[in-house]
Order: C-alpha cells, then sequence, then structure tokens
C-alpha cells in the first residue's frame, strides 16, 4: 500500500500526521510539493500569527455548497471540535491562546505552528519531494500514476492538498479539472473570497486611509449583507475585514454579471439625528472656519476631503457659507458613500477561494466516484469567515482523509 499526498501545507500535514495515527505506514508515504519549502501559505496567516481556530465555531461560520454541504460541515464539526483543535496542537508542543475567541499560538509566530508541523511529518521518515510540480493524476484499475516532469510513480491512495493557489502559493494541475468532469464530479469553478474589490470610482486620494464604519454590499440593487469593522482604502480597491467578509458575495455576483454596489457607512455607530446634531455643532461653533477643517473634528482628514468632493463643496467653503443642501449631501455621503465594484481582486490576494468539489460527491473527503482518492481543505467547496475558519477548515478535512486513508492498510 503507497499514499500519495499532494501539497505539505497545513492540510496536507495535517491528513499525513492522522495517517500514521491511524495505522499508515510512513514508510509508504510522499509528499509532493511544488514549492521549494512546506508550509508557506501558513507562515502568512493571521499577520503571521497563525489564526489557527476559533473559540466560536458553528454552521454559521461557514459557506456550503447547497450540495451536500450541511451534511459535510455537520460531520466535520461533530469530529473535529474546538477542543480536538487545541489538543491536536498540543500533541504538537503548540500551546493555544485565545484573543477574543481567535486561537493563537502562545508565541503568536506562524513559523512555530509550521515547525511542528514538519517536526512532525519529518520525524516519521516521510518522503518529501520539494519543487516537484504534479502535472497529472491518472486512475488506473485499482491505483492512480502520479506524473510530476518525466517521471511517473504509481499509488493505491492519493490524497489532494494543494488548494486553489490563493495567496499565490501551491496551485493544482489543470489536469484535476479535466479528471472531474470527465467522472461527472460536480465541480464549481473557484473564485477568490476573503479578498479586496475593485471599485470604479478614482480613491486614489483615499490611499492609506484607514476608518471604522460598515460595508453593504448590494447585488442589482438588493441587499446581500453587511459587516463592520475598519475598512482600508488602496489606491484602487477597499479592503479590510468587513469588507473580506462580503467580498465571497461580490466575486460569485460579479461572475455570474451582475452589478455589485458597495455602500459604506462611516459613522454606524451614531444614528442620523445624531449624525445631523455633531454635523451642527462643528460647523456652528465658528462659522468662519472651513468646513474640511470642522469636519476633521470627528473624521479622517482625507475622507472629509473626498466626501466634500462627491459632494462638489471646496473644502475651503466657510461653515456659515454651507446651504441646508449641503449639509444634508454630507450627512448622505457619510452614510451612504457608494462605490460600484468592477472586480474582485486575483486569487493572489484572496486568504481564501470559494468554489470546488460538491460536498455531497465526498464520503468523509474520499471522492465516492474514484475510491482511494482524497481532497481536502480548499478544494472542497467549503469556506469560512475570517477568524481562523479556514485553517480550521483545512486541518479538519486533512485529519479526516488521511484517518479514512488509513484504513485502507487494514483490509
Amino acid at each position: 500500500m503507497k499514499l500519495a499526498v499532494i501539497g505539505c501545507g497545513m492540510s496536507g500535514m495535517a491528513a499525513v500526521i492522522s495517517a500514521v495515527t491511524n495505522g499508515a505506514d510512513p514508510r509508504s508515504i510522499t509528499i509532493y510539493e511544488s514549492l521549494g519549502r512546506a508550509g508557506r501559505k501558513i507562515l502568512a496567516t493571521g499577520n503571521g500569527r497563525c489564526n489557527l481556530g476559533n473559540e466560536f465555531t458553528d454552521k454559521n461560520c461557514f459557506y456550503v455548497s447547497k450540495e451536500g454541504g450541511d451534511e459535510f460541515l455537520s460531520g466535520i464539526l461533530s469530529s473535529y471540535n474546538v477542543q480536538d483543535l487545541k489538543e491536536f496542537y498540543s500533541s504538537l508542543g503548540i500551546i493555544t491562546v485565545s484573543k477574543n475567541g481567535y486561537l493563537y499560538p502562545r508565541s503568536l509566530q506562524a513559523g512555530a505552528v509550521l515547525s511542528a508541523l514538519l517536526d512532525r511529518v519529518v520525524s516519521y521518515g516521510i518522503r518529501i519531494e520539494y519543487e516537484k510540480t504534479v502535472q497529472s493524476i491518472t486512475p488506473d484499475r485499482d491505483s492512480f500514476i502520479v506524473k510530476t516532469g518525466a517521471a511517473e510513480e504509481r499509488y493505491d491512495l492519493v490524497i489532494v492538498s494543494s488548494g486553489f493557489g490563493s495567496g499565490g502559493f501551491d496551485v493544482p494541475s489543470p489536469h484535476l479539472a479535466e479528471l472531474f468532469k470527465e467522472q461527472h464530479i460536480s465541480f464549481r469553478k473557484p473564485l477568490p473570497a476573503l479578498c479586496p474589490l475593485k471599485v470604479r470610482e478614482d480613491i486614489k486620494k483615499l490611499a492609506g486611509v484607514r476608518a471604522a464604519g460598515r460595508v453593504s454590499v448590494f447585488v442589482n440593487g438588493n441587499s446581500q449583507g453587511s459587516d463592520e469593522g475598519e475598512i482600508q482604502f488602496t489606491k484602487d480597491n477597499v479592503s479590510g475585514i468587513p469588507v473580506f467578509q462580503i467580498s465571497r458575495t461580490a466575486s460569485i455576483a460579479l461572475s455570474e454579471g451582475r452589478e455589485v454596489k458597495l455602500v459604506l457607512n462611516m459613522m454606524p455607530e451614531v444614528n442620523s439625528y445624531e449624525l445631523k446634531g455633531i454635523l451642527s455643532s462643528v460647523t456652528g461653533c465658528d462659522p468662519g472656519k472651513s468646513i474640511l477643517s470642522a469636519m476633521c473634528g470627528f473624521l479622517n482628514k482625507a475622507l472629509s476631503a473626498y466626501i466634500l468632493s462627491r459632494c462638489a463643496i471646496a473644502p475651503e467653503t466657510p461653515c456659515g457659507s454651507l446651504k441646508g443642501r449641503d449639509k444634508d449631501a454630507i450627512l448622505r455621503n457619510i452614510t451612504e458613500l457608494g462605490f460600484t465594484v468592477k472586480a474582485s481582486e486575483d486569487k493572489n490576494r484572496a486568504q481564501t477561494m470559494a468554489g470546488g468539489v460538491a460536498p455531497s460527491e465526498l464520503d468523509m473527503c474520499e471522492l465516492k466516484k474514484i475510491p482511494g482518492m482524497f481532497v481536502t481543505g480548499e478544494l472542497i467547496d467549503a469556506d469560512g469567515k475570517c477568524g481562523g475558519y479556514n485553517l480550521y477548515l483545512a486541518w479538519a478535512t486533512g485529519l479526516m482523509a488521511g484517518k479514512k486513508a488509513a484504513g485502507y492498510y487494514k483490509k
């Protein structure tokens, strides 16, 4: 019995550890990694601190395919809960801490997590083939031919944990899509999720601005969700965690040719009456002060200037010269600052991808139509919100696939 694991990231290494723990012979396992090192994407998670998971984990933290998604997610959550996650990392020597529910290694260093995972894999004597891109996986009778360059090797089992290239890292072979098509496996095209959104409006003057607010997304004029937090601007996109949380909806709608708009409320903590009072107060205390200076009393200066430009009001306009319609326009643009989304950032800027194999095609991550072949992590049409949920899915599906693969060794 021989097992090939494609991808030496979180999901791939979790699969190997699970397989060996459940009885697989480590000498029979080979990991193929397209890059020159393992777990590069792990190092980028949680801004380098590695957000391993979340204390508050339930079905509402994930998006899953309508094709078997609920059943699949229930199986994952019941098999691998938050306590299991803590105990797993503890067994590797990693102590976890919770920061507002977000789970991190106590060291707050992603490198420590990567080292612990890789050390355990290496301790088993697993063969790791670095800089080996798998070009194809071909089912052949009761086995699989894995091709890398001019080399081919036959395996009894294959676990594909290579992801879709979010973050600019491991990319699975295009052959997989063809294989799934040939086998009539339901597979949804992957799209960037948890990513910045490019807008049509000129926002160069907002580049570098960070401000608290609420982001709402509208598809063909209909509200499709919102989130609050720090909103960030670059020269051509809107970013930050609240944008990431609604970016999945935007990506899917854009791929379907629908109109997507963002509406930003830059003072969501007050109601319209209170905001009107704030504006009246700051403009009334000194009629000779410029409106830009007055607005800087409660809003970021660059953001204030941008809002005034959208209102066609000169920033040097004295507060005492403002008309009622001017104040109404300012209030409207503070609470309903609209942008038209032209594209989601590409996969290199996305934290994860939405899409993949429909969960209805899987039995504990094994493809029902290709026995002996497993997919994990990003390759499954299930993804999570910001907060450690995608790394949790990578870990949990890796463990599940490894455990079931180990069962073949006992037959």
